[in-house]
């Protein structure tokens, strides 16, 4: 899987914007190629600047043409995502706006991601009211606490996450897509 580094204000101008944010979101919960239109309507932007959101995802090298298609006459183009890494290198950028950029897009990022899961826990709780029963299902969760960890386990623990997530990054038969954030650190002692 290649890496992009983001380590440039263009190429954080390009990836954190909020647009493209959701154009990449749509996209990876979708788990299938889209065309500008089918995004748009999702989206409830035009075309065009969803054409010109790819082209700027194109250019870091997060979305390629997957494949084209005749419908009436027309040739739709179906964009996917790049089998890639985003690696905003956050503790290693010289650039202090650089920096700074990072954290507020890692402050929306989460605040998204959290923003979700309340929104299906929601959903969830007013399923069970009006079923008047529980739902018995694998259900969404936030597993906090703390794992005392060598260097060594705390790499093989991110390697088997990051390979699981890999296995599982793209659509498949009676799947549904998951939202998964990870937060680890060291924690410094008292």
């Amino acid at each position: 899987m290649k890496e992009i580094i983001l380590d440039t204000p263009e190429k954080n101008k390009i990836y954190m914007n909020p647009q493209r944010q959701r154009l990449i979101r749509l996209m990876q919960v979708n788990g299938e190629a889209m065309t500008p239109k089918q995004l748009s309507n999702e989206l409830g932007i035009s075309p065009s600047a969803v054409t010109a959101h790819i082209k700027k995802l194109e250019s870091l090298g997060l979305i390629k043409l997957d494949h084209t298609k005749k419908i009436n006459g027309i040739t739709a183009k179906y964009y996917a995502l790049e089998d890639v890494s985003i690696s905003l290198k956050f503790n290693q950028q010289k650039d202090a706006s650089v920096s700074n950029e990072q954290e507020v897009f890692l402050n929306y990022m989460m605040n998204e991601n959290w923003k979700g899961f309340l929104e299906y826990q929601k959903e969830l709780s007013a399923s069970e009211e009006e079923n008047h029963e529980s739902v018995d299902k694998v259900q969404g969760d936030v597993i906090n606490g703390v794992a005392f960890l060598t260097d060594e386990d705390a790499a093989t623990l991110k390697k088997y996450i990051v390979d699981f997530l890999k296995v599982h990054a793209k659509k498949e038969p009676n799947t549904k897509p998951w939202s998964t954030t990870l937060l680890a650190y060291p924690v410094r002692e008292k």
